[in-house]
């Protein structure tokens, strides 16, 4: 069960929270570009906001001008660690075709209500939202027993390397964490704010990206034969994946959540030379998995799917399914310390309990929960401004400046009670 909290040290911290201040901050570092591989200039500004706040800060390289911005804030004793993490990579790069508003790096304020801009969505929001809740306490003047890590994190974007593919701006699912919490970067617990409306996420799904490659010949367009063309003879398997997904995602339902299945990408030939066939064609499937089903059993089904459609077809032997993307999801109990801990919080602070949900996408707290530290998604971003949850890719990315403001009350009051107090 949480630990009991003195209600009016929380009403000091809680009067200690600055609106400007966290304007201020989300703008900040949203004028800071950051996508994947290129994320030392946030590093580096985050790691000074950090050493600002009262923080020992430091900056951990990861390779080629990457960095993790690790603030530890020693407490007194006696209490226990609560981290915060948060990735300072942001979400869209050159395969992003919109370029209104909320796809800037520049932070720019709406109505005083909403903040526009690339990485305020996801999430350099939620990295104002833990500094300031920090400020706010040490504002007040109360003591900490246990100690508080913000930890800014690079890579966290869902991307990898794969073929031609190469180099640090493909470099994402987590190497940032992953070095953090095998560097120093530990604590008992972790709350992580990704954009979830303010929900409470105990669990999300994990992903397997699979490259199917159909064989073909490579061969000028005069002697061709349709029947040997790479290209074509993929139709096949991609009406035997769009049958298949409907099973696959009712079969793995969780919570209510049934895991989707996106094809991704098909790649075979050469755009500029028309005049031959493709020696093989590829496909490439995320597939999304519930917490308890591993990427090695994704695997084996798609082989399975293929191999029987060979069998049928003889133009797909010799076909391959091959992992590249294996990350399995993450699940903590409903009843756990943690998750009590911010329905209480919550509950207080805002008025109502928490809604408790689970999540398609990925994010760091799988490998925080696989290194034993217990982790839960519970964000203040995460809804749109004309109305309704998610995000709006016609908008871009936002973050209303209220519900920050709540999420910090709901952080303090975790922090003081997770951490304890010194009288």
């Amino acid at each position: 069960m949480p630990n009991p909290v003195n209600p009016e040290l929380v009403r000091r911290a809680v009067d200690q929270i600055s609106r400007e201040r966290l304007v201020d901050l989300v703008v900040q570092l949203v004028n800071v570009p950051s996508p994947t591989g290129y994320e030392g200039d946030m590093a580096r500004a985050l790691h000074e906001v950090l050493q600002g706040a009262g923080f020992r800060a430091t900056l951990q390289p990861i390779g080629d001008d990457r960095y993790n911005a690790i603030g530890i804030l020693e407490g007194e004793g006696g209490g226990k660690t609560l981290m915060f993490n948060g990735h300072l990579d942001t979400s869209f790069g050159p395969e992003q075709a919109h370029r209104g508003l909320g796809y800037r790096c520049e932070g720019t304020v709406v109505d005083d209500e909403w903040i526009y801009g690339m990485g305020t969505f996801n999430m350099k929001s939620a990295l104002a939202t833990y500094t300031v809740a920090v400020e706010a306490i040490r504002a007040a003047g109360i003591r900490l027993g246990g100690d508080v890590v913000i930890a800014g994190v690079a890579g966290e974007i869902e991307k990898a390397p794969v073929n031609e593919f190469d180099g640090r701006q493909y470099q994402g699912y987590g190497p940032g964490t992953k070095y953090a919490i095998t560097h120093g970067a530990i604590a008992d617990y972790c709350i992580l704010g990704e954009p979830t409306n303010m929900m409470l996420i105990p669990r999300h799904c994990g992903t397997t990206w699979l490259k199917i490659t159909v064989p073909g010949m490579l061969i000028h367009t005069a002697w061709s034969e349709h029947e040997k063309n790479a290209i074509s003879n993929t139709t096949v398997l991609l009406n035997a994946l769009n049958e298949w997904i409907p099973g696959y995602m009712e079969r793995n339902a969780f919570h209510g959540t049934q895991p989707k299945v996106n094809i991704a990408s098909i790649e075979g030939g050469w755009p500029w030379r028309g005049a031959r066939t493709p020696d093989t064609c590829s496909i490439y499937v995320d597939v999304r998995t519930p917490p308890d089903k591993l990427p090695i059993e994704v695997l084996r089904e798609v082989r399975g799917l293929v191999r029987e459609l060979a069998r049928e077809h003889a133009f797909l032997e010799g076909a391959t399914v091959d992992c590249y993307v294996s990350a399995p999801g993450t699940s903590i109990p409903e009843d756990h310390e943690l998750v009590q801990t911010i329905v209480e919080a919550h509950t207080q602070q805002l008025g109502t309990p928490p809604e408790i949900g689970s999540e398609i996408w990925y994010s760091d707290a799988a490998h925080m929960n696989r290194y034993g530290i217990p982790t839960v998604n519970y964000g203040s971003a995460g809804r749109i401004r004309t109305g309704g949850g998610g995000f709006s890719t016609l908008q871009g990315e936002a973050v209303h400046i209220g519900d920050m403001l709540d999420i910090i009350k709901v952080y303090i009051q975790c922090i003081l009670s997770i951490c304890g107090t010194v009288e």
